[in-house]
């Protein structure tokens, strides 16, 4: 299967999900996720990480918990860039939506880099398309610093410099002086990344609502907290 038939699937998929509104029978603090039907959008993860520090291995564990499906950077990007998929995910939007979306980014993007901030633009829109349905867990692209934080949990996904150089060593079979310098270039692009489409600092902690460190938490127990604190924060906001 190619790239954009996968992408084509997976929305297909997403959208069968959000239209029936099904819900995985689970266990413990994940069942009060079903008393949320109410609000006007999500419930939804997002999960800002920094390279080799574990942040798909936890959106995969949270989605295998959840029954939501993952978007990746770049299942994201694929949308944002292809038109059928993109239109396929806006569609959902009411007026509303759309109207709250325009107002909120009018004064977000960089100016002075159109080909930027039309990627960027597009991009947004798909990740506000796609919070505003919900069940969802979004991987970085910034989706922390966009949505309302009210319907969902933002969480930063963090682990020793050591511990993301051994990662990358054993996966990318590098040197651990390589490993070192990539995951010092990758903490600078997306640094870069976040204050050039969202003008703010990545390591703002007042932009999440936890920082696991996979350094220190091993997958399992990450899981189960961070659904135990998306569970406490929605449950409190009703």
């Amino acid at each position: 299967m190619n790239d954009s038939s996968h992408v084509g699937h997976l929305i297909n998929r997403q959208v069968s999900l959000w239209e029936s509104k099904q819900r995985v029978e689970v266990e413990g603090a994940a069942a009060v996720l079903h008393t949320l039907a109410h609000l006007p959008e999500g419930p939804w993860i997002t999960i800002s990480t920094q390279l080799g520090a574990g942040g798909p291995e936890l959106a995969e564990g949270l989605a295998a918990q959840l029954g939501w499906q993952v978007f990746d950077k770049e299942i994201l990007g694929e949308i944002a860039k292809h038109t059928n998929s993109r239109e396929k995910v806006l569609s959902r939007l009411d007026d509303h939506a759309v109207g709250a979306f325009e107002d909120y980014v009018a004064n977000l993007l960089v100016p002075g880099n159109l080909g930027r901030s039309a990627y960027a633009l597009e991009l947004m829109r798909v990740l506000w398309a796609i919070a505003r349905q919900g069940q969802a867990i979004m991987l970085g692209r910034g989706a922390n610093w966009l949505l309302d934080p009210r319907y969902g949990l933002r969480l930063r996904a963090i682990a020793p410099v050591e511990t993301r150089a051994a990662w990358l060593t054993r996966t990318q079979k590098i040197s651990t002086a390589d490993a070192i310098r990539r995951v010092e270039e990758d903490n600078v692009d997306r640094a870069k990344f976040m204050r050039q489409v969202y003008k703010q600092d990545i390591d703002n902690p007042l932009g999440y609502d936890l920082v696991v460190n996979l350094g220190t938490i091993a997958l399992e127990p990450a899981v189960d907290l961070v659904v135990a604190a998306l569970a406490s924060k929605l449950t409190v906001a009703e």
